[in-house]
């Protein structure tokens, strides 16, 4: 029942070391530079010493996903990413097939480690038997009757026998399915994709047709935002503060399906034509990209500042940056273009989990309320622990009853919920902050 901080990066560092030394002693190691995907996979691990914020759910996907990209990269020379999913679930599923070959090894292995005699094995094989049964019988005596249980755990000094086994039981299973995918990535990893994949090829008029009908529309949409985002030119019948505010999420989506037409319009024959076309879509995406933040930027302004609206804006960004290789790749298309959007998808996001986005957010509508006098204070009042000390300073300065009584009330609930941890839950965040919860959360 431990929360995930720093014994996450305990995990990770012996994991990675242990993998690396695998794979180079087996001769796995085809392709080096996917061993820097221990970077990322390092640096998120680490976030959850020193951060507490929403990123660390996120994490709990992303980080065995990079563990799996690389795998992937590491043993292969060369990859084609389009074969990225089917080679995912290979390196998901396949390993179930390998639980019996790793047992097998195990069992080999003691056997040459201890020398055991004939007689002392069936020894150890009837303790191995016997010991689960005893628990599961301690257990349920345990839970009939409170005079066994209490002279059962004053004996052994209040240790949780029930703890122990579910701990015992979740190490035999990260064992037996991590065992199992090195065991299958070293020795049973097939080169299924190894052939070539024929690439799809699209009508060159259909590519055409498409670019030109889009800018066409593209400089039409551009034109009406001048007059009516810009220069406030809109209709009697439309509210201006409404209009300005909304549709940034349609604008995001369309920038990226832009993207992905640049990409997949390769894929028919190379003209100057397309070429020229596909650079002004480029020009129009980063202007509707900016579009879509200046009306995020003034929604903002408005209703407040939200984890998710930052986060239009960090996708926005990565937009922007993606079209740097896209413009290269449009000019060049012997670029693996796919390999930089990767590149810079991962750096992104360990950056985002560097910023802790809880401080900017609390900041940003604590010094809109200041000016404003309007906060969702229930927002803010997430569970988390890097905006305490902004939560505090706005304790100590404001004059709302209300704002200081939710205040107080959300600090008492969250003492409780973060004292008496263990050395294994360490986080620099809570830690930091325990005290400053503590003293207002009495009051």
């Amino acid at each position: 029942n431990n929360i995930l901080s720093i014994n996450v990066i305990l995990f990770t560092i012996p994991l990675l070391i242990f993998l690396y030394y695998s794979l180079k002693i087996n001769k796995k190691i085809k392709n080096k530079k996917g061993l820097l995907f221990m970077i990322p996979i390092l640096i998120l691990s680490s976030t959850y010493f020193y951060y507490n914020n929403i990123f660390k759910i996120f994490n709990i996907i992303v980080i065995p996903i990079l563990y799996i990209l690389m795998y992937i990269y590491v043993i292969k020379p060369e990859y084609q990413l389009r074969r990225l999913f089917g080679s995912t679930m290979y390196l998901l599923f396949e390993p179930f097939d390998c639980i019996g070959k790793l047992y097998r090894l195990v069992k080999i292995t003691l056997d040459k480690k201890l020398k055991l005699s004939r007689e002392n094995k069936k020894k150890l094989k009837s303790i191995l038997i016997v010991m689960p049964i005893v628990i599961i019988v301690l257990l349920l005596l345990s839970s009939a009757d409170m005079m066994f249980k209490s002279l059962f755990t004053s004996i052994h000094c209040n240790v949780s026998i029930g703890n122990i086994i579910g701990r015992i039981i979740l190490g035999i299973i990260v064992f037996t399915y991590l065992g199992s995918q090195i065991n299958y990535i070293l020795f049973s990893y097939k080169k299924y994709d190894d052939e070539p994949l024929n690439n799809i090829k699209i009508e060159n008029y259909t590519v055409k047709l498409l670019l030109t009908l889009l800018n066409i529309i593209y400089v039409i949409f551009i034109i009406i935002q001048i007059r009516s985002l810009l220069l406030h030119n809109v209709s009697k019948s439309i509210n201006y503060a409404e209009y300005a505010r909304s549709g940034f999420f349609q604008l995001m989506f369309i920038s990226m399906i832009n993207l992905i037409i640049l990409l997949v319009s390769k894929n028919s024959k190379e003209t100057k034509y397309n070429k020229v076309m596909s650079i002004i879509m480029v020009i129009f995406t980063l202007l509707i990209i900016l579009t879509s933040a200046y009306r995020m930027y003034l929604y903002e302004s408005a209703y407040g500042y939200t984890l998710l609206r930052l986060l239009v804006y960090v996708i926005l960004g990565t937009e922007t940056i993606l079209l740097i290789p896209t413009i290269i790749y449009i000019l060049n298309s012997k670029v693996k273009i796919l390999y930089y959007y990767i590149a810079i998808g991962i750096s992104v996001y360990t950056i985002i989990n560097l910023a802790s986005f809880d401080k900017i957010i609390a900041y940003r509508n604590i010094n809109r309320y200041y000016s404003t006098n309007k906060i969702d204070i229930k927002y803010l009042e997430n569970g988390y622990t890097d905006n305490v000390s902004y939560l505090s300073d706005l304790y100590e300065k404001t004059e709302d009853e209300k704002i200081k009584e939710s205040i107080e009330d959300y600090f008492y609930r969250l003492y409780h919920s973060l004292k008496n941890k263990n050395i294994l839950e360490y986080n620099y965040s809570i830690e930091s902050t325990k005290s400053i919860v503590g003293k207002i959360g009495k009051k």
